[in-house]
This record gives structure tokens, sequence and C-alpha cells, in this order.
């Protein structure tokens, strides 16, 4: 896949997060004590899978650090 950004090959791959964790989309990132899906324009990108790492497959573009996936 080329970066729709600089035009360079991306590598394919999966974005992560650390164990137990889930990927979210916000307008703000909610306070600790907060509950994160009730934050404005709250969109929930992958699913808390406990005793897993999430995942999501994703293309990363080195040169001008930019990341590309689909959920």
């Amino acid at each position: 896949m080329k970066c729709p950004k600089c035009g360079k090959e991306m590598r394919s791959g999966y974005l992560f997060a650390s164990k137990d964790g889930a990927f979210s989309f916000a307008n703000e990132v909610p306070g600790v004590f907060e509950k994160a899906d009730r934050s404005d324009g709250f969109v929930e990108i992958t699913q808390l899978r406990l005793g897993h790492r999430v995942h999501i497959e994703a293309h990363c573009c080195e040169a001008c650090r930019f990341v590309v996936f689909h959920y």
C-alpha cells in the first residue's frame, strides 16, 4: 500500500495495545475516572479482550510516521 501522505510504500503489520487494552476514538481523551464510552464523539475501534493483546491490521509509513487502519 502506498502512503496517502508521501507516496512511499507502507509496511503492513498490526497496531496493538498493552494487555487488556482497547482502542477508542473521541473528541477529547477522558480522565482516568471517567467512563470512556460516555466521551463526546466516542467510537469503539476494538473491543476489550481480557487476557489478550488487542490488535488491528494496519499499514505504517516510517518515513512520515503515518499509520492507516480500517475498523
